[in-house]
This record gives structure tokens, sequence and C-alpha cells, in this order.
């Protein structure tokens, strides 16, 4: 599913927008495959994501009075830096200022119909290809994207899952271990080491008999019946991982 965040404080802009993308909706075959949200305010836009809303795309006008577009684009990725931003304005003015906050796109009101379906058949291509390389869970906050390539472990205490992700946060779900196999063995970067434990091998320091010091520095146990064969595994991966960079 796409979900699209839509926000511009002019109505009749924000109606257009919103009119091309119904139009755009009722050629997918499924219908339900796009979702949006429409503001009129950023500070609006902004409080739903920091309540747990997640969107793939803003559609964010940059003249608004109270908090431009760029301002809100700067305050989102302190706490969200994958959401695609298409900016909208009638000025080119600040089309520097919108690739500074990661702009996906700068488009020159008035959006035609034939410009915006291309934008969008490009972001759900992209979407396509990484299908995989992240899943949602419901964590205490709302929904939340964990993108496999950002996950260094994963932990269960109790009926609680705790992501630890690489740049030090950690998203607290309910879930139990056979969940939490059935969405990261498949994927070769992960072990199971220790009963409570999933790991990412690519984050992994360093190995010893009973543990594993990852690259946070964070200790993972390691149960003594599985030492052999995750220190087996992780050279294993490690041998791969090497040759694919020797062949770059």
């Amino acid at each position: 599913m796409l979900n699209i965040a839509i926000c511009d404080d002019k109505i009749a802009d924000l109606s257009n927008m919103v009119s091309i993308i119904n139009d755009y909706k009722s050629l997918q075959r499924d219908k339900n495959s796009i979702k949006y949200t429409a503001f009129q305010s950023a500070v609006d836009l902004i409080a739903s994501m920091e309540s747990g809303q997640l969107y793939d795309l803003l559609l964010l006008d940059v003249l608004m009075p109270f908090m431009t577009g760029i301002d809100a684009a700067k305050e989102i990725r302190q706490f969200n830096q994958d959401v695609k931003i298409i900016f909208s304005t009638s000025s080119p003015d600040f089309a520097i200022d919108s690739y500074s906050v990661g702009a996906y796109y700068y488009a020159l009101k008035p959006i035609w119909k034939e410009k915006l379906f291309i934008l969008l058949d490009k972001v759900i291509s992209e979407m396509e290809i990484h299908v995989g390389t992240s899943f949602l869970i419901k964590s205490k906050t709302g929904l939340s994207r964990v993108f496999i390539n950002r996950l260094e472990f994963a932990e269960v205490i109790g009926r609680n899952i705790l992501y630890h992700l690489t740049d030090g946060s950690v998203i607290e779900a309910v879930g139990s271990m056979s969940e939490l196999e059935k969405e990261l063995l498949s994927n070769h970067c992960f072990i199971k080491p220790h009963r409570s434990y999933i790991i990412n091998m690519d984050y992994i320091n360093t190995l010893s008999q009973r543990e594993i010091k990852m690259n946070s520095l964070a200790i993972v146990p390691m149960a003594k019946a599985n030492c052999r064969s995750i220190k087996s595994a992780y050279i294993t991966f490690a041998f791969k991982e090497l040759k694919t960079y020797e062949n770059f």
C-alpha cells in the first residue's frame, strides 16, 4: 500500500491534488492499494506523524503560514529519514533548500495530472523493489516500520520484543519469538544465538565462547549448545560478504 499525506493551506490546490490522486487510484487494479490523508497545516501533519502515523510519501506545499514546507521537512527529518517528500510551490526559489532536506522531487504549480502520475508510478516502483527489506510492527507508540539493514538485533522479554536499531534507538512491540523468527530468519543476515535473541551478522564486532559483542558494544549471550554452529554460520556469512566486496 502507498500511504500519502497531502499538505497545502490553499483549499483549491489541496482539492486539485486530491482529485488527481483519486483519478490515479481509479486506474489501479487494487483500489485499496493507495490511501491518502489531507492536511491544511504542516503542524497538523507533523503531529500526525509524531503520534505514530506512517506515510510513504508527503506531497508538501512550500509556502504556508506559521510553518513553511521546508521547515516542516526539517523537523520531520529529525525523526523520519525514510519518507519521500515531493514539494509543490509557485516559486522556484526554494529548490536548493528542498534538496537539503532530501526532497524526492520539486514541482512547480500548477501540478498537472500527467506529471504526478509519473511521479506516483516511480514511487510505487521503488517501493516494490524494496519489498522484503522492511516490515511493519505495532509498537507502543503506533505503527512503526523496521528496516532490515538498520536492525542490529532483537530480543524477546516476556511478551515484548525490543528492536535495537543501529542509531541506538529501541522500538518496543508486543510479540513472541516464533513471530520474530518468521519475520527475520528467512533473511541470511540473521541468526539466533540464544532463545531470546536474534542478531544481524552485519553488525557483529567480536565472538567469544559464550557471548557476542555487537558494533554498538551491546553484549548478546550465546547458548553453549549453539556456539559451534553460530561461529560456523558467521564465518560462512563473512566469507560471502568478503567475496561480494572483492568482486564489486
